[in-house]
């Protein structure tokens, strides 16, 4: 489905790109600020602007904003019509926020679970991928704004993900990488795609003639246009060349003249700059953008349709990966142990590009305790999970609060050129543009505090550069001594210190540059030591013991799965393995909430009767997780991904993260659950997997319609007297190929929604596309005559029909 323009705006585009100079054009094409790209103020041409998803709206600073369940939750909806409403809800933030572009989706694959963005991506499987990233598409841009489908391509991994070759075949990954771009490209009308930090076969992301300029532009007409990822450019000449439109900022290779120059010296053809502008001003015509004044006022409004929306959404996604003895739904009227890390800090989402601050923020304990009799409701931590420490509580700051001060150089000394007062003791700052004598930023932050109670402290230093923090002139913590990743693009350190109530303490973070830009971020956390770990996990065991069920809330965070590096190992962070184990031997009636967005492996499953998957779910997090603990809500989720018993299963395992800048996709075609057929392995959790409350019954399925065109129709009863949901799949099995193919490919699926009693038909079409493998000999797609079987499943796992069929 391509994007198709009015000829009388096609013309008003014409003639606008006749009217410009060399230098307006080029200038066009390289933001100006870290969100803002520059228009033509000659002609009457706005700035406008775009912003970070795909969990909310970040707008051109941090928030708040709606913050939806993350990628691979939406995916465990198995529900596009719940994730359109989703993109509808996230493009009308957009407008509150005078934002013309959402960059999102990312539909990369989970190819590897380590991955560090594995969260922010929807599934192993590209059907599943597609379809979902067909449905937020559509919901974004049937508000007027649009939408910005990323990573092109093979962006599946944080190591070295700025200079990585990735080695993959055309079959690869004409089957499984690329089919959710073309489906956002040809389906949704997608207007924008985002080239990628890596290369491809030799040939970089954002300067690839054959995946951009033969295939993205070519074969599937893409008449939107290519934007880079930010400091993706490695030069000015190849991108221009090879596809690239548009020129973030931290690449530095199209701004101050350098584009023009490759023009003007022949290196550069100006039709290519011709096609490139008039993308732009091809998607500012259907924005509306090309008449007006550039507006950068954010005015977010949260909406209760919303808030209730992503609550809907959260419990659907969760998946009831295992409930034995029938423990959930719980029991109000039993004495409830609310243990773990991520009880009162449940984790609403990752860490990276995808983060921005909530309208609000819900966690299970506050959730669980306003719901139930406070007198059967105990709690423990059981361990500390947080790497970070808080931030020093304004109220004990003193009146001035906290002074920064910005300085030009790689030193906090001379005139600043910024000073100001702030209410708390963290700092972001942007420059709009670049400067050429601001490159380079140091900065102070300065603040008297007085704590309420004498004890042993934990402080913490944070920057995005090299921050020292000083306690009465003394150096008490430096982030290069035994960092660790913060927040995003922040690198920081703890340190512990006796200190005494009532007395006023001096305290300064000096940060000087670090990384490749001038930004400056900065934090100063302090907050009580929270006791040993042996003391916590004790308190846990007894806490549990004395209860009749005991809930085990355990998992990930933002600090833990975060763009810009990939998890070390597959286990549950910080030993909470051993906690599940503790509370269980203490308590066998334990439930444990699984709080993350990447799969890790579990031990413990099959001793815990019940097991629940909440994702990192938005911001209404820690009501929905109460919703489906209590009944309230029916857990909807089904399996995106398949999570292996150990890591030396999975499929990418021999080739992650690679070596000598290059990962070779050896695995091929065969990733996820196409992996585990062919190798005969057991996975822990199926892909497509998930329980319910309710109970179903299928009936005989059948297919209509003639040759690979045909509708696929099985008819479910709700069994049981509670509201339910299940998802029916249909995967296709070749017994004809003359080449491998995979045991069983997904084709498509249906979620039913269904009252006690209730029948309803899942209608699942497929076409010839859903038998086809991509043919090396032809360069196209080919369904082979002969024989197949269309599988009816309710997992990977779990196939409960065939039905032969011939094709050709």
């Amino acid at each position: 489905m391509s994007a198709s323009l009015q000829p009388d705006t096609r013309d008003a585009v014409e003639d606008l790109l006749g009217q410009m100079t060399l230098a307006e054009k080029c200038t066009m094409l390289a933001g100006k600020g870290f969100w803002t790209i520059p228009g033509c103020a000659r002609l009457g041409i706005p700035d406008w602007t775009v912003s970070d998803g795909p969990v909310g709206v970040r707008g051109r600073r941090t928030g708040p904003g709606l913050l939806v369940p993350g990628p691979s939750a939406l995916a465990a909806t198995w529900d596009a019509e719940m994730v359109n409403a989703i993109g509808v809800a996230l493009g009308k933030e957009c407008l509150d926020k005078h934002v013309d572009m959402l960059l999102a989706p990312t539909v990369n694959m989970h190819r590897a679970p380590r991955n560090g963005r594995h969260f922010e991506a929807f599934s192993e499987d590209p059907e599943l991928a597609a379809r979902m990233a067909v449905a937020y598409i559509e919901g974004v841009q049937s508000t007027g704004v649009g939408a910005c489908v990323k990573h092109y391509v093979a962006n599946d991994q944080e190591t070295n993900r700025r200079t990585v070759n990735v080695k993959v075949d055309m079959r690869t990954l004409r089957e499984i990488y690329l089919p959710p771009f073309e489906a956002a490209v040809n389906e949704a009308g997608v207007r924008a795609v985002m080239g990628a930090y890596n290369y491809v076969n030799g040939h970089h992301a954002c300067a690839h003639p054959e995946l951009i300029l033969g295939l993205l532009k070519g074969e599937w007409g893409f008449s939107g246009f290519v934007v880079s990822d930010w400091g993706a450019t490695k030069g000015t000449r190849e991108p221009a060349r090879y596809g690239l439109d548009l020129e973030m900022p931290l690449g530095g290779h199209w701004d101050r003249g350098q584009l023009q120059a490759a023009v003007e010296s022949g290196e550069v053809e100006e039709k290519r700059i011709d096609d490139k502008v008039r993308r732009l001003l091809e998607f500012l015509a259907w924005r509306g953008r090309l008449e007006g004044e550039s507006d950068e006022t954010e005015s977010p409004m949260e909406r209760n349709e919303h808030r209730a929306l992503v609550r809907r959404t959260a419990a659907a996604s969760m998946v009831l990966i295992r409930n034995e003895r029938r423990l959930l739904p719980l029991d109000p009227s039993k004495r409830i142990a609310i243990i773990g890390p991520l009880a009162a800090e449940t984790s609403l989402l990752g860490g990276g590009s995808a983060s921005l601050e909530p309208y609000r923020r819900t966690n299970l304990l506050d959730a669980m305790s306003y719901r139930l009799d406070q007198r059967l409701v105990t709690h423990a931590p059981g361990i500390r999970l947080r790497k970070r420490v808080r931030t020093i509580p304004t109220e004990w700051l003193g009146e001035t609060k906290v002074t920064v001060e910005l300085f030009a150089g790689e030193t906090c000394e001379g005139e600043p050129f910024l000073c100001k007062q702030l209410d708390q003791a963290t700092f972001r700052w942007r420059p709009e543009r670049r400067q050429q004598d601001r490159d380079s930023v140091s900065a102070r932050l300065s603040m008297t505090a007085t704590l309420p109670q004498s004890g042993r402290y934990l402080l913490m230093a944070s920057g995005s550069g090299h921050a020292r923090l000083f306690v009465d002139g003394a150096l008490a913590a430096d982030n290069s001594v035994a960092p660790f990743a913060a927040s995003f693009a922040q690198r920081a350190t703890v340190t512990e210190r006796d200190l005494k109530a009532g007395r006023p303490y001096q305290i300064v973070l000096e940060q000087t540059p670090g990384g490749h830009s001038p930004a400056v971020m900065m934090d100063v956390g302090c907050e009580l030591w929270p006791g040993s770990r042996e003391d916590l996990l004790r308190q846990a065991e007894e806490v549990g013991a004395e209860a009749d069920i005991a809930v085990v809330v355990v998992g990930s965070s933002d600090e833990w799965e975060t763009e810009g590096r990939d998890r070390d190992r597959l286990e549950l962070p910080n030993g909470q393995d051993e906690l599940v184990g503790r509370v269980l031997d203490a308590n066998p009636n334990t439930v444990v909430v699984l709080n993350c967005g990447a799969p890790v492996t579990l031990p413990w499953l099959d001793d815990v009767p019940a097991t629940l998957l909440a994702w990192y779910p938005g911001q209404e997090g820690g009501e929905a997780i109460a919703d489906v603990l209590l009944g309230e809500a029916d857990p909807g989720g089904r399996m995106p991904t398949t999570w292996a018993r150990r890591e030396q299963d999975t499929p990418a395992y021999l080739n992650f993260p690679g070596e000598a800048d290059t990962v070779r996709y050896g695995e091929g075609i065969y990733i996820g659950y196409r992996w585990y057929d062919a190798r005969g392995i057991r996975p822990l959790v199926p892909f497509g997997h998930g329980g319910s409350y309710a109970t179903f019954a299928w009936g005989e399925p059948r297919t209509t319609g003639s040759g690979p065109d045909l509708v696929v129709e099985v008819p479910v009863t709700n069994t049981s007297n509670r509201t339910g949901s299940d998802v029916v799949q249909v995967y296709v099995a070749s017994h004809c190929s003359p080449v491998h193919r995979p045991e069983k490919e997904l084709a498509g699926f249906a979620k039913v929604h269904l009252g006690p009693g209730e029948t309803s038909v899942a209608c699942i079409a497929l076409s010839e596309r859903s038998f086809a493998r991509w043919d090396l000999e032809t360069g196209n797609w080919k369904s082979d005559a002969g024989a197949y079987d269309i599988l009816i499943a309710a997992s990977a796992s779990d196939v409960r029909a065939r039905l032969p069929m011939t094709v050709g």
